[in-house]
């Protein structure tokens, strides 16, 4: 029989202890670590979920990155664009401004043109004004002296001329046409003497040459019998567009009363004093003189005498004057109208007598 092992008690406790100490631990670690790797578990799954996360945040911000880059591309672009746009802006203000300030240089010029051309237009109205008013003053009548029927005429006289003077006979002759009625109407009263038909003929003559005088004229009327005067005293020339004068000197002929005899040598001497001379003189006269000078007295006078005179008188006129006669005939005056159809002839006048219903 075979010899049992000695059982030593203390090696077997000592095996079961540490067996059963590591068993312990075993259980402990499995314990432990069924717990770490719950917890490893759990944590990884949070790990996991925020990898996911960062990684969707990652994948969405590098979506968005890209997207903003592509913005930010496209201002960038725009940006861009805009600048040149800018650039194209300013150059066509500046472009603007320089055509602006052509514009207004040119607007300028074309207002300095206007005035200039409405200058010259209303100097050219003024000037078509002023022919036209000088067109219309030729025959042109400051006064209106308007006859009965077709008396208004006076054919063959050139009522022209810067000076235009009108003598009229004053001396008593001019009361009638035959010397016993002279003599008679230089007894009446001086209203019938003023009232004489061939008087007022004579007056209406002067009136009717003033009114015909051209506006652009000037005038003087003297009156001359043994002496010569002027109507309009200071003697100087008048404006014939002057209607005040005319008409107060033709109311102060009216108010002449013939008388005396006729010099007609005074008449030609105070022609000469007048500056200038006439162009064109107008001669209202019935006959001769019968007068030689001033202070002569002579009882009877001939017909040869008178022509005489006439003659001596014409030596006193001073040349280059037209002398248009208007002749209101008188008896027992023979040389008289052949005198003074010479005197007109010799001076480039007129010479008429005109019918008794003018003017």
């Amino acid at each position: 029989m075979a010899k049992r092992r000695q059982l030593n008690v203390f090696t077997l406790s000592f095996l079961d202890v540490m067996a059963g100490g590591f068993g312990a631990v075993v259980i402990i670690f499995l314990i432990i670590n069924h717990a770490t790797e719950d917890a490893a578990e759990a944590t990884n799954r949070e790990l996991l979920s925020e990898s996911r996360l960062l990684d969707y945040k990652q994948k969405t911000g590098e979506e968005d990155l890209a997207s903003i880059r592509e913005l930010v591309g496209t201002l960038r672009l725009r940006i861009a664009d805009a600048r040149e746009r800018i650039v194209k802006v300013e150059e066509d203000i500046d472009d603007r401004k320089v055509d602006l300030d052509e514009l207004e240089k040119l607007a300028l010029a074309q207002e300095e043109t206007i005035e200039e051309l409405r200058s010259d237009v209303e100097t050219r109205e003024e000037t078509l004004s002023e022919l036209s008013r000088v067109e219309e003053t030729k025959g042109a009548a400051t006064i209106e002296i308007v006859g009965e029927g077709d008396r208004q005429y006076l054919t063959g006289l050139f009522m022209g001329g810067n000076n235009i003077l009108v003598a009229l006979d004053v001396s008593a002759s001019m009361l009638d046409e035959s010397i016993v009625n002279i003599l008679r109407r230089r007894n009446m009263s001086r209203d019938r003497q003023l009232a004489s038909p061939k008087w007022q003929r004579a007056v209406s003559t002067v009136e009717w040459l003033v009114a015909n005088i051209p506006l652009d004229s000037r005038f003087q009327v003297i009156l001359f019998n043994t002496e010569a005067k002027f109507l309009i005293e200071d003697g100087s020339w008048q404006d014939a567009s002057d209607a005040d004068v005319i008409m107060t000197a033709l109311g102060d002929l009216k108010e002449v009363l013939p008388e005396g005899g006729t010099n007609l040598e005074t008449l030609f001497k105070t022609v000469a004093t007048l500056r200038p001379i006439p162009d064109n003189l107008f001669l209202i006269v019935d006959g001769l003189p019968t007068v030689e000078e001033r202070g002569s007295r002579r009882l009877r006078v001939t017909g040869r005498q008178r022509l005489q005179m006439f003659r001596d008188s014409v030596a006193h006129l001073p040349a280059g004057i037209p002398v248009n006669v208007i002749m209101f005939p008188l008896e027992g005056d023979p040389y008289a109208a052949a005198s003074y159809w010479n005197l007109s002839h010799i001076t480039a006048g007129t010479f008429m007598a005109p019918s008794a219903d003018w003017p």
